[in-house]
This record gives structure tokens, C-alpha cells and sequence, in this order.
């Protein structure tokens, strides 16, 4: 029997009932609405929804008192009670449920032998009760239940796990857990967490998130061990101070060296980004005194057109980053930049002014000096562009910079920059011709040069890209795709200008790499523009999934030639005297659903010997196994070998690593190695990380982490170490989709 009650009336289909006779005349039915899709938004406020009543039998009144037999069902908005036998009064709005209780809400299925609730005020009680928690897929048990309203729910004398059925692992015991729905978050008060019957944490107040939501409280604590640092400790704890900013304070204990304290700031609205980074130890316990790093980083993007940035950074002593660094890319960085600009945009045209400096850290070895970068203080430009003007594409350009150094030449930079071009684009064919005329005029510092402090330079530079593309039907692993054969010529002509009497403030000698071929100057920067009389031949083939689009292959092979020899030259290099470039050749492959491969060469035919040469593939025939292996090969002394992989070794098991090694050097240059261990509600990782600090020392750190699912994890994030090594690494329990109100509907 289906019953619907709506301001007083009723409308019943029955098997069989007993009720008393109504007085008044049946007031209109309500009707239901049809929606093609679940929509999790409540149609109604909760008081104004019709309440719905279901059960083998029905007695008594829809005005006053309804008791409800079998299989009994009261439901209204997105609460369902259930039970054997439920009492509901109209009048007070209360359900009293009698034996195998049940009430789902906001994703969540309570349990209990009996229930007392108010629908319209969404309180109660429910003693001696089970519970599920569909937003974490948590369960447990308490002796007493007591309902709060709409968003939240107390639970006395608690346990709490995400395990399974007959597996606890671990669980949360606590006085009391509330569920705060509209927050987001559980606060256990007097808690212990077990783990494998262990207790390893308790805490008067713990509180913990129920979803990805921000919110303050103590993250995940970093426990390391460090052959630099020792015991190394870290406790953050997060500030939630608004939806758009929030702070980070993480002490960071180091028992060679003493308290690290790690201090972040964010902020974040429509128009600007910002992030303010402090990290300070009072004293170092083997350096002697205090060291720091300051960071400053913001953006402004205007609707209008204007924007703004900040990009400092400084640290107190060369060795900061080799002593506090994490990983090989914090202890690489020599140049940090310290940059500022403001910027407006339009449409057609931009203008920004610029300030360039920087902080340069020198090695620990002398001998390997680390070369200061000019400093830019400012540089002013503006640019014009029209992307298309009666088939041409026209650009001009201006730029004023101001460059110093303090032990090299300092002066100011004037540039000119006027370009054209006009593509022809038709199907199967393209021809661009380009023209541009760049000039170049040098305000040099007296100091350095007396004589000849002023210098100017004016070239043209001409190119015309063209190519063909050809088209046909292939099959590639059993998939209709079609293969491209896509020749392509590029000349690029320049006139010869003596240049060896202008300074050079940014140029050197572009790297020679496939992209580069299709350039007009071998030369970075706007110090140097080489004479050319230039001709780049070029082959490319690709395969195209005809149903995806998507690049199943790739292969191209390249060279320059040149027909006429160099001339102008930077400071201390040697004129090439080759008529051709080397022979640039790439190949990266999908094979199938699990296999690719991906090679590259530079190959100096005069000489018959490779310059350069990366291999590598990679093999993922399932979720979490991927094995990669990459061979670099440089002429100039460098033959490393690396390997990476994550693979299960049972059902339980799995192995994750990373070996870089040098043949050359006949060392390990980064190494990370370590195993995960997977269980339904858990997962611990145990990670070895070994990497070089400077040309001479390495760091080993040792990480441990347990990951509790739904609830946090303790120890180091060892997780974020493998996802920066392996290539193609994924975490084992990824983070479940959340659920909404539906999912517990039976």
C-alpha cells in the first residue's frame, strides 16, 4: 500500500486497511512531476514536501495517527525512515520506528533496533546503532545516535572505519564523531587510532574532512630520515581564512640542523593570484646562523587589458637549496629570477614594462663557476600584430632595455622590428612567404668603451616556408587510420653585417633541434643575426586514428644546408665551415593499447658519428604496471641509462622504482626504489630516495608512509615522490567519486 499525505489529505491504494471515515470533502490530489533526469537539487523546501507512506498494512487516521506494518516506509524530500512498524503523528510531525530501523539521508544509512524522529526538524535518536557513510565510504557502530537537524548527526561512543565488513583494520574510537554534512567534516572528541589493534595516534580533539573540501586542522605529518638532515619531522597546519586565501604553517624538525619553519600564503580572486613563501631556521646547528628563503609570486589580469606581476625569490646562502632540498630539481637551481612587470593588452596591439634581475648561486666546487645573467633595469616594449589585412599577417615591434651587469659591459639596447607575410593555405599544399627588416641600435657605457660608444644594425630577412601533404588509408593495429607523407622546403636569406663590434647582451648559439631548422637565425637572442643563404629539406609521415584523430605515429627527418659560409660569429666561437647542417631524425610510436616508443637522433654525416641520441619505451598493459626504459646519448661525454617502473608482484604487492644511471661517471645520479603494499582500507609505501646534491655529494632519504582510506595518511607524502620520478606512475587508491543522495535509495 501506497499512501500520500499533503495538507491533511490522502490517497491510498490498498490491499488491505483499516481508517477511520473522512468529514470534510477530498481536497485535489497532488500530482507528481516527471523530470528526465535525477536532479539533486530539492525541488521543495523540506516542510513543504509531501510526505509518502508505504507498508503491508495501514491503520488509522492521515489527520492524526498512522501506524504502518511490513516493510514500513516513510518518506519525505531526501529522507527515507524504514522499519517493521513505524507510528507516525501528523500533528507532531514525529516517526517512532520499531524494530530494524533505518534512516538514510544526505548519502548515509543509519541502523538501529529502533528510532525516534522528527521529520520536519530532521532530530532524533536512534540507541545501539550501525552507520554508513557514503562520502568517504565509512562505517561504524555507537551506542547512541542523536540526529541534529538537516546537516548533522552525533554519534556516542563511536567507532569509526572505512575497512570493509569484517575487516578493521583500523578504526577511530572516540567518546563522540559528529557529522557535519553542510561542513563537510567529523570531529571525534577523545580519540584513538588503532591500526592493526596498535594504538599509534590519540588526541583530546581530532577533526578530519569528509570530502575534498578546505578546511583548517593538521595535515598529513612528514616523518624522513636524511643522511644530510637526520630525523627529519614536519607537522603542517593549515589555516582556511577565507574561500580565497589561506596560510600554511609547517615546523619542520631536523635533528642535525635544527627547527625549519615553512610559511605560505595564498591568494586568489578573479583578477589576481598570489602566493608569499618565508622559510627560516633561527640557527642552523652546523652552519652557524640563520638561513631563509623568500618567495613572491603574483599575477593581475585585468578585463581591461591590464595585468601586473611579481616573480622574487632569494635565499640567504649559496647551499640553501643543497642542504634543504627534496629533490635533485631544488638542488639544481643556480639563477633564481627576480622579475616584475606591467602589462596592458588590446586587441591589436600590447605594451609592458619589465624588470629582469636575479640571484646566482655558485657551486661548493670553485671550478665550477655558475655565469651571472645580465640584468634588465627596465626594458619597455610594444607590439602591434594584425592577423589578417587583405591575405597578410602584419607585426611591428619596439623595444628600450637597459642592461647591467657588475663585472661586463653595461648599456642600452634600442630594437625595431617591422614583419609581413602571406600565407597561401589550400588543400593538400601551403606557400608562406615572410619578410621583416630588424634594427638594432647600442648606447654602450663610456667606461668600458671610450670610443665607438654608439653602434647601429639594420638587416632584412626573408624567408618562404612551403610543403605538400599527402593522404592515404592505412590500418594500424587492426584500426582504420590514415597515414600523412608531408614534405616540406624552408629558405631563409639574410645579407652579411659585420657584427663584431656590437656587445652581446642575450645571444648564443641556438640549440640545434627539429623545430629550429624552420628558423631564419642560428642565433638566440637580438645580439647576433647571422648572415643566411639557407635551405631546411624536411620529411614528416604521421598516422591518424580515423575514428579518434588521435597521432598513433610520428616520424620526421630533417636538414639544413647552407650556400654560403659564416661569417659573423659570438666572442670565442669557431665559424662553422660544414655546407650542412647534422641529420635531425625522430620516431615516437603508439603500438598498440600498451606499448610506445619514442627515439630521437642528431647524426653528423661528415663525420659518421651520432652527436646526440635519446631511445626509450614505455609498456602499461593495465592500471598501476608500467615498466620504462631510456637510453641519452651525448658526444660530448654524457651515456646515461634510465629505468623506471611500478608492477605488481602479487595481489597485494607492488614493486615502484627509478635508476639513473651514468656510464661515463660510472655512478647513480638519482634513485628512487622502494614497494607498496595494498589492503582494501589501506595502503603503506616504503621509498629509498638517492640523489645528487652537488658535482661531488648525494643525499639518501628513506619515506614511510600509511595511507588510511578516507581518513589521512601519516608519514611523508611518498606518493607525490613516485608521481614526479615514474613516468606513468597511478596512485592505487584513487580518490572515489563522491556520492550524492541517490546512491543509498534501495
Amino acid at each position: 500500500m501506497i499512501v500520500l499525505l499533503s495538507a491533511g489529505c490522502l490517497s491510498a491504494t490498498a490491499f488491505s486497511q483499516v481508517i477511520s471515515p473522512a468529514t470534510d470533502p477530498p481536497a485535489p490530489r497532488p500530482q507528481l512531476k516527471l523530470e528526465r533526469e535525477l536532479d539533486e537539487n530539492r525541488a521543495a523546501t523540506q516542510d513543504k514536501a509531501p510526505t509518502f507512506a508505504r507498508a503491508q498494512h495501514i491503520e488509522g487516521s492521515a489527520e492524526d495517527r498512522l501506524i504502518l506494518r511490513g516493510d514500513a516506509e516513510i518518506r519525505r524530500g531526501g529522507t527515507v525512515l524504514r522499519g517493521d512498524t513505524i507510528t507516525y503523528t501528523q500533528s507532531t510531525d514525529v516517526v517512532n520506528v520499531e524494530g530494524h530501523a533505518r534512516v538514510f539521508r544526505d548519502g548515509a544509512v543509519f541502523t538501529g533496533p529502533r528510532l525516534d524522529f522528527r521529520v520536519d526538524a530532521q532530530t532524533g535518536a536512534m540507541p545501539d546503532a550501525s552507520f554508513a557513510y557514503a562520502p568517504r565510504g565509512g562505517r561504524g557502530e555507537a551506542t547512541l545516535i542523536e540526529f541534529l537537524g538537516q546537516e548533522r548527526a552525533r554519534m556516542e561512543n563511536a567507532r569509526f572505519t572505512t575497512c570493509g565488513p569484517g575487516d578493521n583494520a583500523w578504526w577511530v574510537q572516540a567518546e563522540s564523531i559528529e557529522f557535519d554534512a553542510l561542513d563537510e567534516t567529523a570531529t571525534a572528541n577523545s580519540a584513538t587510532l588503532f591500526f592493526k589493534g596498535v594504538p599509534i595516534l590519540a588526541s583530546p580533539y581530532l577533526s578530519f574532512p569528509t570530502s575534498d573540501r578546505r578546511k583548517s586542522g593538521f595535515l598529513t605529518p612528514s616523518f624522513g630520515l636524511s643522511s644530510t638532515l637526520g630525523t627529519d619531522i614536519s607537522t603542517p597546519y593549515y589555516f582556511n581564512l577565507a574561500p580565497n586565501y589561506d596560510y600554511t604553517l609547517t615546523p619542520r624538525l631536523m635533528s642535525k640542523r635544527g627547527v625549519l619553519a615553512e610559511n605560505e600564503l595564498r591568494y586568489l580572486n578573479p583578477e589576481h593570484r598570489a602566493t608569499l613563501v618565508y622559510d627560516i631556521i633561527a640557527k642552523d646547528q652546523q652552519f652557524g646562523e640563520s638561513r631563509d628563503f623568500k618567495a613572491v609570486r603574483y599575477e593581475f589580469a585585468s578585463p581591461r587589458g591590464f595585468g601586473a606581476g611579481i616573480n622574487y625569490n632569494r635565499v640567504s646562502d649559496d647551499r640553501y637549496f643543497v642542504d634543504f632540498g627534496t629533490t635533485i630539481v631544488d638542488t639544481s637551481q643556480k639563477v633564481l629570477p627576480q622579475d616584475g612587470y606591467l602589462a596592458y593588452n588590446q586587441p591589436y596591439w600590447n605594451t609592458a614594462v619589465r624588470i629582469t634581475k636575479n640571484q646566482t648561486l655558485q657551486d661548493p666546487d670553485p671550478l665550477l663557476l655558475v655565469a651571472k645573467p645580465y640584468e634588465r633595469v627596465p626594458q619597455v616594449s610594444i607590439n602591434g600584430y594584425l592577423a589578417e589585412w587583405r591575405g597578410l599577417e602584419l607585426g611591428a615591434a619596439l623595444e628600450g632595455t637597459r642592461f647591467e651587469h657588475p663585472s661586463m659591459e653595461n648599456g642600452n639596447r634600442y630594437l625595431a622590428d617591422v614583419r609581413a607575410a602571406y600565407p597561401v593555405l589550400a588543400p593538400g599544399w601551403f606557400v608562406v612567404p615572410r619578410a621583416r627588416v630588424s634594427s638594432a641600435t647600442y648606447d654602450l657605457d663610456p667606461r668600458f668603451r671610450p670610443r665607438d660608444s654608439s653602434q647601429t644594425r639594420t638587416l632584412p630577412i626573408v624567408s618562404l616556408d612551403s610543403g605538400l601533404i599527402f593522404e592515404r588509408d592505412v590500418g594500424w593495429f587492426g584500426r582504420a587510420s590514415q597515414q600523412t607523407l608531408e614534405p616540406r622546403l624552408f629558405y631563409a636569406y639574410i645579407p652579411y653585417r659585420d657584427q663584431s663590434n656590437l656587445p652581446n647582451f642575450d645571444s648564443a648559439l641556438a640549440d640545434l633541434n627539429y623545430a629550429q631548422l624552420f628558423t631564419e637565425n642560428i642565433y638566440s637572442g637580438s645580439d647576433r643575426i647571422s648572415e643566411a643563404n639557407q635551405l631546411t629539406a624536411a620529411l614528416t609521415t604521421r598516422i591518424l586514428d580515423n575514428e579518434t584523430g588521435a597521432e598513433r605515429l610520428r616520424a620526421a627527418i630533417g636538414q639544413r644546408y647552407y650556400f654560403t659560409e659564416q661569417r659573423v660569429a659570438l666572442p670565442g666561437e669557431t665559424p662553422r665551415t660544414n655546407k650542412a647542417t647534422d641529420v635531425l631524425a625522430a620516431l615516437s610510436a603508439q603500438l598498440g593499447r600498451s606499448w610506445a616508443i619514442d627515439l630521437a637522433a642528431q647524426y653528423a654525416a661528415e663525420r659518421s658519428q651520432f652527436v646526440r641520441a635519446t631511445a626509450g619505451t614505455r609498456w602499461q598493459p593495465r592500471r598501476a604496471s608500467v615498466l620504462s626504459a631510456y637510453y641519452r646519448y651525448q658526444a660530448d661525454g654524457i651515456r646515461q641509462v634510465d629505468i623506471s617502473g611500478q608492477w605488481p608482484l602479487s595481489n597485494n604487492w607492488y614493486a615502484v622504482g627509478r635508476f639513473n644511471y651514468s656510464l661515463e661517471d660510472k655512478r647513480l645520479i638519482d634513485t628512487v626504489a622502494g614497494f607498496e603494499y595494498q589492503q582494501d582500507c589501506w595502503l603503506l609505501r616504503f621509498v629509498v630516495q638517492r640523489f645528487a646534491t652537488t658535482a661531488q655529494t648525494t643525499t639518501t632519504n628513506f619515506y614511510l608512509q600509511l595511507e588510511l582510506n578516507g581518513l589521512t595518511s601519516v608519514g611523508t607524502s611518498a606518493a607525490s615522490i613516485l608521481q614526479r620520478n615514474i613516468p606513468g606512475y597511478q596512485l592505487l587508491n584513487p580518490v572515489p567519486r563522491q556520492p550524492g543522495r541517490f546512491d543509498y535509495y534501495e
